[in-house]
């Protein structure tokens, strides 16, 4: 038998068939996202998630993402409903999700039952918050390089506690899956696909998560059911047993806001920002509606002014992120990506991260 060439896709060749029939059953899913009602999702993990900001060795926690997630079971369910159909496609459609991985045009965009926000032509977000951490009983609201609770700055992990690097991830494997390897002193460790690689995965102990969403109640319970029955984990190295969901609950949100809140601290009238949001669009809000030094116009040409946000845009800045008029007081900024999927490069825009602070006029 003659080995497959090193990085060959034939041995896993594209199979149409099954590509299709995802994308006809992501068509099929339909969720009902006109309902304004905040809502706050409560997750409960059987076993810690790993969140990790970048994929380095870099002792800084990340949050979990509600509508990546739920785009990963979307599609675990689409492939089981495929499946159900169509069982000998079982293998083909398995793989088409690692050729998603590498080839952003075999990407489906599965529908998912948050409402999308079109923030301005050719910006679109999900109308979601990304994971806080529940510690104690409390709410942990990302602010700076610190999270608030209960009207105080805390560290996240706690100082005592800190990030656990549990395991050190070591890569032995070579790449494509399976491809057959000639062991007579020709496999390169030090460089390529060979490389042996050595990471720890820094991740913090909490358990407990909490989401502000607007969407479909009903869809987002159906797709959590579906991933806690099919074992599906939330977050990074879940085939390792990380991330693995116990429990979870949806109730109405005492906010009506969900990308901004209110922080609580005495001589410090802040919001903080819960989700990654386009830099040049936050800065584009950060305007006066009325009084004095008010831009609320701008020229486009001379002598024709208009307005730089409709009515519509005031009534979202203010549904979204909790007041009408801001400015940006401690921004984070940073290259990353604001919609799913989040592993993706392309895409990677120069964004405001959560945490950023905005001081509401």
């Amino acid at each position: 038998m003659t080995p497959p060439n090193r990085r060959s896709r034939g041995a896993f060749p594209i199979s149409d068939e099954a590509w299709q029939a995802l994308r006809d059953a992501a068509s099929a899913a339909a969720y009902s996202t006109a309902d304004d009602t905040v809502y706050e999702l409560h997750l409960v993990l059987r076993t810690p998630g790993i969140f990790a900001l970048y994929k380095a060795d870099n002792p800084v926690p990340g949050l979990p993402m509600l509508d990546g997630f739920l785009k990963y079971v979307a599609f675990r369910q689409a492939m089981a409903n495929v499946v159900a159909r169509k069982p000998d496609l079982t293998n083909e459609l398995l793989w088409q999700w690692n050729l998603a991985l590498r080839q952003a045009g075999r990407w489906i965009d599965f529908p998912i039952p948050i409402r999308q926000e079109v923030l301005s032509p050719g910006i679109t977000i999900y109308d979601c918050s990304v994971g806080l951490p529940v510690a104690e009983g409390c709410i942990l609201y990302p602010a700076g390089a610190f999270f608030v609770c209960d009207g105080n700055l805390v560290s996240y992990p706690s100082q005592e506690k800190g990030p656990a690097d549990q395991i050190a991830l070591r890569r032995r494997s070579v790449e494509p899956i399976y491809r057959l390897i000639d062991l007579a002193g020709k496999l390169d460790t030090q460089s390529g696909g060979t490389k042996a690689l050595d990471h720890r995965i820094y991740y913090t102990l909490s358990r407990e998560y909490v989401f502000y969403f607007r969407g479909d109640r009903q869809g987002v319970e159906q797709l959590l059911n579906f991933a806690i029955q099919e074992d599906i984990g939330i977050g990074k190295k879940t085939t390792l047993g990380y991330g693995r969901i116990a429990a979870f609950r949806i109730d109405r949100a005492g906010c009506s806001a969900t990308l901004g809140h209110s922080l609580n601290i005495a001589g410090m009238f802040r919001i903080a920002l819960l989700k990654n949001i386009p830099y040049p669009e936050l800065q584009r809000r950060c305007i006066k509606g009325s009084g004095a030094y008010a831009p609320a116009q701008i020229e486009v040409q001379q002598g024709q002014w208009k307005d730089i946000l409709s009515p519509d845009e005031w009534s979202q800045t203010e549904r979204l992120f909790g007041a009408r008029e801001f400015a940006l007081a401690s921004p984070i900024e940073t290259f990353d990506r604001y919609y799913p999927p989040y592993w993706l490069r392309e895409g990677r825009t120069h964004v405001l991260r959560y945490g950023t602070l905005l001081l509401p006029r």
